[in-house]
């Protein structure tokens, strides 16, 4: 435990730079903070909660933070399900009053905006212009940030075309955990006389060391990120295989990549489990359950003119209903008040709101996400070995567990010949059944990384199951821990991200044997 002496000095030295009125150490808004949507951890209360609205406010509280040797996490929008934004005891940096667009660059093709800003501001503002980032954000919608999804690697809608969230990143402003809370920036903008027009060729590409770091190595505090001109046409289309047949999605999702190209911003593919879900979840729904016999694939398509779309159309038509083995497919046939693919206009509402009816399906109950990437090539194989671990370990879930475990609720195809197969598993959020849950989530992960599964949403809890499962090699462990003693010093940051509690501590004594 801290020193109360140590945190009332902190306090006081951070309060004289802020203000009062952004930060607190009352009982109340400790409690606020001390989850996220992640139900699975118990409540953990910060010391001090502030509030900073600057890069130099940032490196101040830093410079306290290492006179004081009191750890920090910084946190963005909070819709975090794997404990990556709270902390026992230290400081939480919440990230939110840096919110601002400072600059949309029509000309260059580039803006930048405070960490803080949410994907709802930011692409509400580029809309406007006819302009996009590409990828929209992750699941957890409008109150997500675009730090966040930094940090996490994030996929999302558009990421087939466009994507991982760093994948649109030119480089970032960042606060060090050092003790002078150094201000860096990266790629082009790494040289002072120059804008943040570019990634690379200026220097080595430090911007990659705080993509998908999980809040580690750097506090983000402005991002510099790629515009796009936003196709003004786009149309979506439905289909489901006949039979529950996984090499066969490989097949057809290999060859719309090839054939449709840059036509092709989203191909989804939905698990038979997920039509049962919101047939028992719509209002409005048809007398009888339609017979799903396959996966249903959602293909989302965008161009510059609408005969370039229509020519797409029908590309995806002549391959998904090349034989007999798919058929086309209405999200009416499961609910009545969903739209006809024929009558689909893109909307952001729609997007921000897509997940939402599906990671948490009551409130009493944690869902413990387990998304990660797999080659498509052994999208199958992934999918039968989830499927089995269900199967092998169904005594070890928790009780009165929801229609999960099941291997993946979507697969959302990314580029270069990648899905992620987007899952997890649930259970009551209560104390007794808390560490049954973590227990078996941590187990999941770990036989997905032995599978050759790369996790990208690591938080606290995936990034130590992945260190559980001696992923790393020892060359490895010891470089990440080298380059973070470099940015860190103290350790202060994030300690218990990837089990990094010192720099002399043994990771191996985490290793699990399943």
């Amino acid at each position: 435990m801290l020193k109360i002496s140590k945190v009332k000095n902190a306090y006081k030295e951070i309060e004289d730079v802020l203000g009062s009125d952004f930060i607190s150490d009352k009982d109340f808004m400790k409690a606020a903070y001390s989850r996220n949507v992640d139900p699975a951890f118990p409540d953990r209360w910060a010391d001090i909660i502030v509030k900073p609205e600057t890069t130099e406010e940032v490196s101040h509280i830093v410079k306290v933070a290492n006179k004081y040797k009191i750890h920090m996490v910084p946190r963005g929008g909070g819709a975090d399900l794997v404990g990556g934004s709270v902390t026992k005891g230290g400081i939480l940096l919440d990230l939110t009053r840096m919110n601002q667009i400072h600059e949309i660059n029509l000309d260059d093709y580039y803006c930048i905006v405070g960490c803080g800003i949410t994907w709802g501001s930011m692409l509400s503002e580029l809309q406007k212009k006819g302009m996009t980032t590409g990828i929209l954000g992750p699941g957890s919608g409008y109150s997500a940030t675009i730090g966040g999804g930094l940090s996490n690697a994030t996929v999302g809608f558009s990421s087939t075309k466009y994507g991982l969230v760093p994948d649109i990143c030119l480089g970032v402003e960042v606060v060090l955990p050092d003790p002078k809370g150094t201000i860096l920036r990266t790629g082009s903008a790494a040289n002072q006389y120059a804008t943040p027009f570019c990634r690379y060729g200026v220097a080595p590409d430090f911007t990659g060391l705080f993509m998908g770091d999980v809040g580690t190595m750097g506090i983000k505090c402005k991002a510099f990120l790629r515009l796009f001109p936003d196709p003004p046409f786009k149309a979506r289309r439905y289909y489901m295989l006949l039979k529950d047949d996984y090499n066969k999605v490989f097949e057809l999702g290999h060859k719309l990549r090839k054939e449709v190209g840059d036509g092709l911003n989203d191909l989804m593919v939905t698990p038979l489990i997920l039509p049962t879900l919101l047939y028992a979840q719509a209002n409005n729904k048809p007398k009888r359950m339609p017979k799903v016999t396959g996966p249903i694939f959602s293909v989302t398509l965008e161009a510059t003119d609408q005969r370039i779309l229509d020519v797409y159309l029908e590309i995806v038509d002549k391959i998904m209903l090349k034989d007999d083995t798919i058929r086309p497919f209405e999200w009416q046939e499961i609910d009545l008040d969903m739209v006809l693919s024929k009558d689909w206009k893109f909307t952001l509402k729609e997007e921000f709101n897509f997940f939402q009816k599906y990671i948490s399906t009551a409130p009493p109950k944690s869902s413990c996400t387990t998304c990660h990437k797999v080659a498509i090539s052994r999208l199958n194989e992934s999918v039968q070995k989830g499927v089995q671990f269900n199967i092998n370990n169904s005594k070890e879930f928790p009780p009165k567990n929801p229609p999960y475990p099941v291997f993946a609720s979507f697969l959302m195809f990314l580029p270069n010949g990648n899905c992620v197969i987007v899952g997890g598993l649930g259970g009551d959020n209560t104390d007794e059944n808390r560490e049954v849950t973590m227990n078996i989530w941590h187990k999941k992960i770990r036989h997905q990384v032995r599978y050759g599964g790369a996790h990208y949403w690591l938080g606290e809890s995936i990034s130590q199951s992945i260190v559980e499962a001696g992923a790393y090699t020892p060359e490895f462990m010891q470089f990440f821990k080298d380059m973070k003693k470099a940015v860190d010093p103290n350790y202060l940051l994030s300690p218990n991200k990837f089990h990094l509690y010192s720099y002399d501590h043994d990771y191996t004594e985490h290793l699990v044997e399943d």
